[in-house]
């Protein structure tokens, strides 16, 4: 039986034990919000643990939470009481932001019986759900050493050669704002210039979900929020062709995996280091829309 992509308040409520909750929760250092502290403070849902995705990184990296070894990611991942066979269910307090990001992490590491609460925290509490305050009480498991899914993870240099190549197939799709996308506004890293890389589409994580329930749009929604940004949902599934997704640093690149993963797509790839990276590089080409 193949786990279901996104789940509801209810499915989950129904059969909170039989699965391993996790809130992946994550601001941009500007919004100076602490989600742990808030997990603990605020409240979480019963049986949640915080998976922290500043964290479960390679810390040895100077961009922000590039995904860890293997080694790393399995001895976290157990410290979490999570087990390789778990079915994992991922969410966040805003609704569907970050919470992507920990499913693209464990989908890249081959564990596939892993979900997203649709609405997550915010939709859980709306509905008259319980809530539990303190730290998380976990009871360590033991994770297999996984293997990455190089299919599902994309590289600067892998990135540079397509968008220099005029002849790729690739489709490359931004989740990040509009005006930050065409340069008209600036990034929120200091330094960093805005624009796109050639030949890139741009879908605003933005429009995926309503912003005030948190919950994603459905599948004819999100079929039509691609279509603007001129990408065909039909075609891409019609000729498997890979698309890579981008954004600020490779939180809301995984909200339009996982959206692509829902819409039927499946050779799809998250640039990890996204634009923080590119934009950074001086042999990177950054376009600017007048």
């Amino acid at each position: 039986m193949s786990t279901s992509l996104l789940l509801s308040v209810t499915d989950l409520k129904d059969k909170l034990r039989d699965h391993v909750v996790v809130d992946g929760s994550w601001h941009m250092p500007a919004a100076g919000r602490d989600p742990l502290r808030e997990f603990e403070e605020n409240g979480h849902i019963p049986g949640a643990r915080y998976f922290d995705i500043e964290d479960i990184k390679d810390k040895t990296a100077t961009l922000p939470h590039m995904m860890p070894t293997a080694e790393q990611f399995a001895a976290q991942v157990g410290e979490l009481g999570i087990s390789n066979d778990d079915h994992v269910v991922v969410y966040d307090t805003v609704g569907f932001s970050s919470a992507p990001r920990v499913y693209w992490m464990l989908k890249a590491f081959g564990h596939e019986n892993v979900s997203v609460l649709n609405g997550g925290f915010k939709a859980w509490v709306a509905a008259g759900c319980p809530v539990e305050k303190g730290a998380a009480k976990i009871t360590p498991k033991k994770y297999k050493v996984p293997e990455l899914n190089l299919n599902r993870i994309k590289y600067y240099d892998q990135v540079l050669k397509l968008v220099t190549d005029k002849d790729n197939k690739v489709t490359i799709i931004d989740a990040r704002p509009n005006a930050r996308f065409t340069g008209k506004a600036p990034e929120p890293r200091a330094g960093l210039s805005s624009g796109h890389m050639p030949g890139a589409k741009n879908v605003p994580f933005m429009e995926l979900s309503d912003m005030q329930t948190g919950e994603l749009y459905n599948d004819q929604q999100l079929t039509e929020a691609f279509s603007r940004a001129g990408v065909n949902i039909q075609e891409l599934k019609d000729n498997g062709s890979e698309v890579v997704l981008s954004c600020g640093s490779g939180v809301t690149a995984s909200a339009l995996y996982f959206t692509l993963e829902k819409l039927g797509l499946s050779n799809l790839a998250v640039f990890d280091g996204s634009w923080t990276e590119y934009a950074s590089r001086p042999e990177s080409i950054i376009v600017k829309d007048n």
